[in-house]
Formats: C-alpha cells, structure tokens, sequence
C-alpha cells in the first residue's frame, strides 16, 4: 500500500472514528434524556390523574347533594313513581354532565336509572356503591359495573331520620376521558378492568394500532401501585416505559387499573432525525475530506516519490538532477538536503574521475607527509638514524618494541616518517620521528613534536588524519597515526594544473570542513597548504594532516605567550603565510583562514598569487 493511500484510509478511518464515537455518545445521551424525561412525564401523568379524579369526584358531590337534598325531588322518590323520577334524573343530567344518574328505594333496588332503564327493579343492596348510603355514608369511588367503570357518588337522600333512597350519579371511564388524559400529558392511556379472578380485561386506550399487543401482555403487567417503578414494554416492536396506577372500588379493593405509557421512539423522534441528518452531513464531509486528503497526499507524496526515484537512480550510481520541492515543511528540507547530497555526490564522483584519469601522472604519496613532495622530497637512507648515538631504524626491524619497520614513505620539514605495522593494533600505521639535524638546530621542537600529538588528538573529524599515539624510544620521540595512501593536493595541482570546477568545489568544502573541526576545539593549524593535504582517490576524501606547528588559539582561552614560538619567531611555509604570521606575530583562527584562501587560489588557477626568487619577496608579497 502506497503513501498516498495509507493516507486515506487513515483520513478515512479517523472520519469513520470521529463520527461512530459521536453517533455512540449522542445515543447514549439520547438514551438518557429520553429516560429522563419519560419518567417525569409519567410522574406527571400520575399526578395529572390524581388532579383529574378528584375534580370529578368533587363535581359530583355537588351535583349529587344538591339533587338528593331537593324536597322535590325526595318526594317524587318517596311517591315511587319510576317514569317521572327518570324523566327528572334526565333532565338534571346536564347540570353536572354525568354520564348516568340512578336513584333506588330504601331496601336498594333500583327505581331508576338514565342509561340503563331496563335495570328498573335491580337488586344493588349488596353493591359497596350502595351499600355505604343505605348505612348512612356518602361514597365516592370507581364503581366497576357490569363491563364498564365508572367515578361514582353516591349519597343518601333522607327526610329527617328516615331514609328515603339513595341516589348515585357517575362519569364514565372510557374513550373521552383517555383521550382528555393524553392530550394533557402527552402520555399514551390504557384502562384496565380487574373483574374478581377473571383475567385483566381492556376497556379503552389510545394505543390504537397497538392496542391489541397491549392487550397480550396484560397478564404480564407489574400489579399496580400507587408509587410504583416504571416498567419496560414492547408494544408492535417499539418500546415503551409505563407505570400502572391502580382504581380502587369503596371497600378498597383494586377493580381496575389506569395504565400509562410512553414511548421511546417517539420520545428520541428528534435525536433520531438529527443523527440522520449528522450522519448524512457526515458522509458528505467524509467524501469531501478524503478528496482533500487525497489532493494532500498527492502534494505531500508526489516529491516523496520523486525523491524516491532520484534515490533509486542514486543507488544506481547517476547523480544527475534534482528534485524541486518549494515548501518550507520537512518534505521541503528532506528535498535541500537531498539535492545538497547529489551536489555532494557528483562532485565526488567526478572528483574521482578525475583523480583515476590522472594517477598515471602520479605517484602514490603517504597519509603524512610533510611539507615537501614526494616527487621531489630529500631522500633519506633506511639505515640513517634520526638521534645520534639510536640503533638505525631498518626495514624489518622493531621500532619502540612495537612497530614493525615496513619502508619509508616521505620526509617532511620536522620530521622523518614510516611505514609500520603496529603489533598492538594489528594494522599498518605511519610513524614519524624527528629529523637529527633539527633536534641539534631547534632545542624547542621536541616540545612542539609533543604538542602536535596533543593537539591532533583533540581533533575527531572524517577531514582530518587521525593520530594514534606519542612515544619516546632511545631517546627518539614519535607520533604513530592513521596509514592512508594517497595524492597531496600540491602534487595534484603541480601534474594537472587548475582543477575543474566540481573537483575544485570538493576540495574545498572538505578543507573547511576539517579546519572547521580544528577550530571548533580551539586549535590553529599555523601551516595550511596543500603539502598538508592528502586526497584518496578511491575516495575524493581529503585529510588535513601535519599539526606539527600548531598551537592553542588565544582567541580561545589560551594564555598570552603560551604556544611554542615566541614575537617575531616566524614558521609556516612562505608561499601560504599569513601577513600576521609572516611578521612573527601571533596567528589565530583568521590565520588558517588566509593560507586556505590561498591555497583555493591555486586549486582553481593554476598558481601561487605571490612568487619570487627569494622567500622575502614572496613573503614581502604578502605582508604588502
């Protein structure tokens, strides 16, 4: 799977991600809320019934009272005639709006009844409703009758202590009642008979549809409470949350039950259209996202895959081209330096080219030597000694009781150097020891050959010829180092002249580099020039090598006085010294700086930019 597509499809999951969690969360909530606000509705549905029924009970008790405590009205009673007392219980209906006026005799039987005249002649003495007036007490209560309930109030009509009838009056529970109950609490309404150890029976409710899986579960209902927990119930597969609140008859008993019910799809109606709606809009965005992420990872990947492809070519060896990447992101600096990197490898390769083409004209110089050329180095037998009164140092034998003696390699201004085979390292390193004639001329360069060593070896850089160790054997002192073979830039410059511009450009940047190194830990080189550069033409590596003159800046914290040489003591190599140094003053970084420039002058002419027949007028070049 390619870049660009692990882009989308991580765009695409997170969308995925993002929306599936808010979709859950909302949910939840919904859930929540929903519960929270069924069970309020149905603690106000409770109370709205409570209200409800108390209001009626309340009505007819004053219509009832007013009726029974008419004298008119409690004669026709006492004259027993059914036909006009029915003719007035009808007309009276319409002060209260009941549903149904009845009135009997003092034994209980009925003498009239509005809704039902055929029950003329009913025996209702046994009926609670009736039982309480004829025993002297009003009752209002659910009166379940037959297959209907009703809210009932019945009362005594009594001329003085004698007890003329009772007279009952009542309000229907059916379709009007249920339905003024939801209109006001938004609650579905179901009435339930109880009728003795028969099973449950509806009587009414505004379920509609539903109405009949109601009616199923009936037998499975909680018993009705007054406080009781709201209950669970799947109606026509949608759930609904109830509570069952229970009608009591006169003697206290349950005749019947007011279920009410709410219904959670209608109550998350809104949160259901609005997660339609988000994740409609979702999808939309998530379209529109990965058309953005995938014009994104176009931009990102498309210089990712060309830096790819150059990296391939590179790995083929072709360092031709770049890759054009104008951002200032990581994409952006990756391309830079990658570009820097091909800059760096054509240059090397042709560095390369150019040293295998000439090495015909060269001969193979060592990793240390010294100021001179190996072309025109003095020569010095193997069998000479650099310390009067020293065993000579011989081809084969052992120097210091640890280096194998291979051959002689060069011999530079301060010292003699050699090809060695290091016992204790186990590889061919150089050695290189004082020259006789100078330890006599110079008392001071023993000193100076002990702080090359110290100070080269400060220095850890791919630019700079490594140092290994100092030792002092028989009285002659030496520095073990790094074994490379290799051409010197001046005798480079002296068998081909100018070198082309990348080669030049190479050279270069590996001398910055490795002085940079030098300076960076404080120490001056006092005698850059490229004698003291050694190129390897596997490689196009330079090394900087030969600190036999250096010295602790002062600009870095050495003391005053504190290198080797002393005011108007001069060293370093005419053609290359710096004004200051040439005049015996002191150098510092800046010093090292000058004789690079000079010796970048002649890696791209040619030729020195001062010269002379005497070593003052090359100098006086400088200083003027």
């Amino acid at each position: 799977m390619g870049l660009t597509q692990k882009i989308l499809l991580f765009t695409g999951l997170l969308v995925v991600a993002l929306v599936g969690s808010t979709v859950a969360f909302t949910s939840r909530q919904a859930d929540r809320l929903a519960t929270a606000a069924i069970d309020e509705g149905l603690s106000e549905t409770r109370q709205a019934w409570q209200t409800y029924q108390a209001d009626r009970f309340n009505k007819l008790k004053l219509g009832v009272r007013v009726l029974a405590n008419d004298p008119a009205f409690k004669s026709l009673v006492e004259l027993n005639d059914p036909v006009t007392l029915l003719d007035t219980l009808r007309e009276r209906l319409g002060e209260i709006n009941a549903d149904f006026y009845l009135a009997t005799d003092p034994a209980g039987v009925v003498v009239a009844r509005t809704d039902r005249p055929a029950d003329q002649g009913r025996d209702l003495a046994q009926d609670p409703l009736v039982r309480k007036p004829l025993e002297g007490e009003e009752a209002a209560t659910i009166w379940s009758h037959e297959d209907r309930l009703f809210h009932a109030v019945s009362v005594p009509m009594l001329v003085g202590p004698d007890l003329k009838g009772v007279l009952i009056a009542g309000y229907g529970i059916g379709e009007q009642l249920a339905s003024d109950l939801r209109k006001l609490t938004h609650s579905e309404i179901a009435f339930v008979a109880h009728p003795g150890a028969q099973a449950p029976r509806l009587v009414v409710s505004t379920l509609g549809p539903r109405e009949g899986s109601l009616r199923d579960a009936l037998g499975g209902l909680p018993p009705a409470s007054e406080q009781g927990p709201p209950f669970a119930l799947a109606l026509g597969g949608d759930r609904h949350v109830g509570v069952r609140v229970p009608l009591t008859a006169a003697t206290g008993e349950a005749v019947g039950s007011l279920v009410a019910l709410r219904s959670m799809s209608a109550e998350t109606a809104a949160f259901r259209s609005f997660r339609t709606s988000l994740i409609g809009v979702s999808l939309v965005v998530m379209v529109a996202g990965l058309l953005v992420a995938w014009l994104s990872a176009r931009g990102i990947t498309g210089p990712v895959r060309r830096l790819v492809g150059r990296v391939e070519r590179a790995r083929d060896g072709r360092y031709a081209g770049a890759v054009a990447v104008d951002t200032s992101d990581e994409i952006g600096v990756l391309a830079r330096a990658f570009n820097n990197l091909l800059s760096d490898l054509r240059e090397k390769e042709q560095m390369i080219g150019f040293l295998k083409e000439g090495m015909t004209l060269l001969k193979k110089g060592s990793g240390v030597t010294g100021d001179g050329s190996l072309t025109d180095a003095p020569t010095l037998s193997l069998e000479s000694s650099p310390v009067p009164g020293a065993p000579p140092v011989e081809e084969g034998s052992t120097f210091g009781g640890r280096y194998v003696i291979l051959g002689k390699l060069g011999m530079g201004g301060t010292g003699v150097v050699f090809r060695a085979r290091d016992q204790k390292l186990d590889e061919v390193v150089a050695v290189k020891v004082v020259r006789t004639e100078l330890l006599r001329e110079d008392p001071q360069l023993l000193d100076r050959f002990k702080q090359e060593i110290k100070l080269a070896r400060r220095i850890t850089h791919r630019n700079v010829l490594r140092t290994h160790d100092f030792g002092e054997t028989g009285g002659t002192p030496y520095i073990s180092m790094e074994y490379l073979e290799g051409v010197t830039l001046k005798d480079l410059i002296r068998h081909r002249g100018a070198l082309p511009l990348a080669v030049g450009l190479s050279v270069a940047k590996q001398a910055c580099q490795g002085l940079e190194a030098a300076h960076e830990v404080g120490v001056v080189h006092r005698d850059v020039k490229p004698q003291n550069m050694l190129i390897l033409p596997e490689t196009g590596e330079l090394k900087i090598m030969d600190f036999g003159i250096a010295r602790v800046s002062e600009v870095e914290g050495g003391a005053p006085g504190s290198g080797l040489t002393t005011a108007g003591m001069v060293m370093g190599t005419p053609d290359y010294m710096p004004p200051e140094q040439a005049q015996g003053h002191p150098a510092d970084f800046r010093s090292d700086i000058y004789s690079l420039g000079i010796v970048l002058f002649e890696t791209y002419t040619g030729r020195l930019p001062f010269t002379g027949e005497t070593i003052m007028k090359i100098v006086m070049g400088h200083i003027q």
